[in-house]
């Protein structure tokens, strides 16, 4: 490194706000729910304005790739990137001027292809190694955008520098995880206590989303006052599964089976649809099946929380005499 830039390189390092031109800015929006690249071609002093959405629960990081054009490789340390947050005014093309707080500033190496992640939260795991470098920095995307800049910072540049081309790819780097939100109706309208577990795991706030691996996932929901009410649902990488369960009181339900010319009777009350399952008191009843003079009686002891069926079954058994 020569003298020059260890000068430079010694003011530059450390957390500072700065004011700075760009010849151009692109913004980039990197969301979660767009997990492919997005290639910007820029110039030796041109910027990328890095934004979030609102909600990145899956974003763990955010990956630059810059690929160096040949003509500048020989040019040694004479071009940087440096990176920015607290970036004012907010990054727009229309804008050139800017004021930011530096949280990294580097050399390009003397390679053609150079690869910068961005941990975007602490639990990252990122790891610097021979195909990455990994910023010391955790930027929260709740503070805003990035600003990504290409700057010469030594005299001796290629004459031909202001049509030289540096192909950026900035992409996510995605959590291996995928998130649950559960919403429960209630019969009346009016929520009473239950206990909803995921996994045999106890949730405490059923309104918030939980983050989960990919994969299949089980659910109970157990109440005193609604049926149990068992599910199996799926969980993607980076995607929200979103699942609706209508609880439903505990009386008893019954379903009748019986052929279409049948009139039936439940407690000596005629059953207007037979084919519609309906709730009734718990204890015992008395169901009646008719048809022309032929009747069949059944009694029903009825539990909390139970479903019954009760099917008339006319059969015609054919033997054969030797």
């Amino acid at each position: 490194m020569s003298l020059a830039f260890s000068l430079l390189f010694v003011s530059i390092t450390g957390l500072s706000a700065e004011s700075f031109r760009v010849r151009s800015l692109t913004p980039v929006l990197v969301d979660s729910k767009k997990a492919e690249a997005v290639s910007v071609p820029l110039g030796y002093n041109d910027a990328i304005g890095i934004t979030f959405p609102k909600e990145a629960p899956f974003l763990k990081g955010v990956e630059i790739e810059i690929k160096i054009p040949q003509d500048i490789i020989a040019y040694r340390n004479s071009m940087a990137y440096g990176v920015y947050r607290q970036v004012r005014p907010a990054p727009q093309t229309q804008s050139i001027d800017y004021q930011a707080d530096r949280i990294d500033m580097q050399p390009l190496p003397a390679r053609l292809t150079f690869v910068l992640q961005i941990p975007l939260r602490p639990d990252h795991g990122l790891k610097s190694g021979p195909y990455a470098t990994v910023l010391p920095v955790v930027h929260d995307p709740r503070q805003g955008p990035l600003l990504f800049r290409l700057l010469p910072v030594m005299k001796g540049l290629p004459e031909n520098i202001e049509s030289l081309t540096f192909g950026v790819k900035i992409k996510p780097i995605l959590a291996n995880e995928g998130g649950f939100r559960l919403s429960v109706a209630y019969p009346d309208g009016h929520a009473k206590p239950i206990t909803v577990r995921v996994d045999e795991r106890l949730v405490e706030d059923t309104h918030s989303m939980l983050v989960l691996a990919p994969g299949n996932h089980h659910l109970s929901i157990v109440s005193q006052d609604f049926r149990n009410e068992v599910r199996m649902f799926t969980v993607e990488v980076a995607k929200i599964t979103e699942l609706s369960v209508a609880l439903q009181g505990t009386s008893p339900r019954l379903l009748l089976e019986a052929p279409e010319n049948a009139v039936i009777t439940v407690d000596g009350i005629p059953v207007a649809n037979p084919r519609e399952p309906r709730e009734f008191e718990p204890g015992e009843h008395t169901i009646q099946f008719t048809i022309g003079d032929y009747t069949i009686t059944r009694q029903v002891f009825a539990e909390r929380g139970k479903d019954y069926t009760v099917s008339m079954r006319i059969d015609v058994n054919v033997t054969e005499s030797p």
